[in-house]
């Protein structure tokens, strides 16, 4: 057996940090999600944290600007688009509607993880070693996503066609920037698959 190189020691050291991270993150989220389950907010980012945990050696499943994104407090541009008062600016509505997609992307990706980790749950949990709290959270967590899913799809699908060509533009190239893979179809509103892999030694693959 060939020995693990110095740079190879390091990107397991690194890997290993980044991992830690992510569980000190997940427990975060579940802390503040569990304080009020009916609140988005901290779900789409505890859903976040549990990709990111799954996908640690590939430095996470969303990026530092994906993670911003999904903190970004968007009651304001709510409260604008409901009332109309003032009018929601085109910038404002990128900065919605990214909040949005990365919302959606998060959950869709998440739920195609609980479904896989569904047709094997040991095998699963031997590879990903999930603290045992946010394991029992999955069938719930799955549940919700079944439900928000559709409900983030219709919302996208109502006011990105009122961006206009300038705006469109910078919310196409900027959505692709959420995410280390490339998960989005470049020119629409379309994530490629929430299959994961059928081997299970390519669970951790982040589709």
């Amino acid at each position: 057996m060939t020995e693990p190189t110095e740079l190879d020691k390091e990107m397991l050291e690194k890997a290993n940090v980044k991992k830690e991270q992510f569980k000190t993150d997940m427990i975060k989220y579940r802390a503040i999600f569990l304080l009020d389950d009916s609140n988005d907010y901290p779900f789409f980012l505890y859903l976040a944290s549990i990709m990111n945990f799954v996908e640690f050696h590939n430095g996470g499943c969303l990026t530092e600007l994906g993670m911003k994104s999904l903190e970004l407090d968007i009651s304001p541009y709510i409260k604008q688009i409901q009332t109309g008062d003032p009018k929601l600016s085109q910038k404002d509505l990128v900065r919605f509607l990214l909040n949005l997609m990365n919302s959606y992307a998060s959950t869709f990706l998440a739920k195609g993880l609980f479904d896989f980790c569904n047709e094997d749950p040991v095998k699963f949990f031997e590879l990903n070693d999930f603290p045992s709290a946010i394991k029992e959270d999955f069938e719930k967590l799955s549940a919700k996503a079944e439900i928000v899913i559709p409900k983030l799809k219709q919302v996208l699908d109502a006011y990105s066609p009122t961006l206009d060509g300038k705006y469109k533009k910078v919310f196409l190239e900027e959505k692709g920037k959420g995410f280390y893979k490339p998960i989005f179809d470049p020119n629409a509103l379309k994530i490629k698959t929430n299959r994961f892999p059928t081997e299970l030694a390519s669970a951790r693959e982040c589709k």
